[in-house]
């Protein structure tokens, strides 16, 4: 008895797994959050638009890519790679048949990779696509006799709209320009050419400026659907529920060191309403103060070493008399000795950079105060107490609730008590639709110069 019982469970589990992977695998269909931006929906709209393509093919997964193969009208098999990263589909690209030695690949991957994302946007219904990739400074598009953006609009008029038989593309080398010819089944060849002293990663960046760019002021339509999307889980409790539903089993820190590979890509999904820069490593995130009194800004120095990336508060500070200089804050330590501000000086921009990454998986790398004993008051119409042995506690579990929202912050009021150092900080939530979190928050200093108590008061949905 025991025995069918047994082949029986065993051959239900073999369904029920092989149900989960045609459902997760050849059921695949992209939705608005799983792109890094508004831009990169758009274009995936636009490229099923334009090939006519239903998006229920088969999909297969890696750690950087999704593939999907698709048929045209004629049957014939397309292969679309969608690179992605934290769960964001970063780019999109069609595979172009090319003969390469193997000891070129890795030289002509990036001018391949960037090959694929130009013929994948010429299938698609929209020309703004193909003409926001190409820099007509660095990279030569030539059809018909004509370069630049009049090769462009005629490849673009005599384009079918629909996917090409392209045969192998062909490289040839004349002296410093790398030159890939396309030959296609209804269409005259056209050539892309690269000087092959060109950097690439400068092309790319400006072409993820203009996505970004587009994605806020071109496609702002779509950006509600593609916050809805990560607001679902919480939409039904308000924060105070939430916080008393989740309290006792708050979401654990995420090791994201060695799942990075883009640095750039990875802040500006976590934070795609800042400004983001970089100098030597020195990443800036910047966005307007909030009413010119709170700021949003964040420092950070990514460490990248040859299997992982650390990323930590960056330490560029200054002391002016009695005041930290933070880039553009100013916090008054007239109150403190010179040996108190030596002493608490270092930690002051972590604390204020890892408050404003709540809210972001930046925050999984800023994280500090593992083992600082904190209270959390919740002030609704009622007042609720909830004690903590972690901070850190606190602020993943709000991390998780604040996904949606741009997160201020600042500290003040830096001052002596009974001989030990207190201060306070304010911190506002903010959600697109104007209203906000608001958190008042007060951190007391050990003689040994180390934060041994923290107490939030929190004043859900305030505007």
């Amino acid at each position: 008895m025991s025995i069918k019982f047994g082949d029986k469970f065993r051959a239900y589990a073999i369904i029920a797994l092989f149900i989960f992977i045609c459902t997760n695998v050849n059921g695949f269909e992209p939705a608005a959050n799983d792109f890094i931006n508004t831009y990169q929906h758009e274009l995936y709209k636009s490229w099923l638009q334009g090939t006519g393509i239903k998006p229920d093919f088969p999909a297969s997964f890696t750690n950087e890519k999704i593939t999907k193969t698709f048929l045209d009208s004629q049957q014939q098999e397309i292969n679309v790679e969608y690179d992605w990263q934290n769960g964001k589909i970063t780019s999109q690209r069609e595979r172009i048949p090319i003969i390469l030695y193997l000891e070129e690949d890795l030289i002509m991957r990036p001018y391949l990779n960037f090959l694929e994302r130009c013929y994948y946007r010429l299938h698609c219904a929209d020309k703004i696509f193909l003409l926001d990739m190409i820099d007509h400074e660095r990279v030569i598009f030539t059809y018909k006799g004509k370069t630049g953006n009049l090769a462009l609009e005629q490849l673009w008029l005599e384009n079918p709209l629909s996917t090409m038989n392209l045969a192998p593309v062909e490289l040839t080398v004349e002296a410093d320009t790398l030159i890939f010819s396309f030959k296609l089944e209804d269409l005259e060849e056209f050539t892309i050419s690269f000087l092959k002293v060109s950097n690439f990663s400068e092309i790319l960046r400006a072409i993820r400026e203009i996505e970004y760019k587009k994605s806020k002021e071109i496609f702002p339509v779509s950006k509600k659907l593609y916050q809805e999307e990560t607001e679902m889980a919480f939409r039904r409790q308000g924060l105070a529920e939430y916080i008393r539903n989740n309290f006792d089993t708050p979401p654990k820190r995420e090791l994201l060191n060695n799942k990075i590979s883009d640095i750039e890509a990875f802040l500006s999904v976590e934070f795609p309403e800042h400004r983001i820069s970089n100098h030597d490593d020195v990443w800036q995130l910047t966005i307007a103060d909030l009413d010119n009194k709170l700021s949003g800004n964040i420092s950070v120095t990514a460490k990248i070493c040859s299997d992982m990336i650390d990323i930590v508060p960056s330490n560029e500070f200054m002391l002016k008399g009695k005041n930290l200089l933070l880039n553009t804050e100013q916090i008054d330590l007239t109150n403190l000795s010179e040996s108190e501000i030596s002493n608490c000086v270092s930690y002051l921009p972590q604390l204020i950079y890892e408050h404003r990454a709540i809210g972001s998986k930046l925050l999984n790398f800023l994280l500090i105060h593992d083992d600082v004993p904190s209270t959390l008051v919740v002030r609704t119409d009622k007042r609720e107490l909830y004690e903590a042995i972690s901070y850190s506690d606190i602020l993943l579990l709000l991390n998780q609730y604040w996904r949606d929202r741009t997160i201020y912050f600042g500290i003040e009021n830096i001052k002596k008590v009974n001989n030990t150092i207190e201060f306070r900080g304010f911190l506002v939530a903010r959600s697109s639709d104007g209203k906000s979190d608001l958190a008042e928050i007060f951190f007391h200093v050990s003689r040994e110069y180390k934060i041994d108590l923290i107490m939030m008061i929190l004043h859900p949905d305030k505007k």
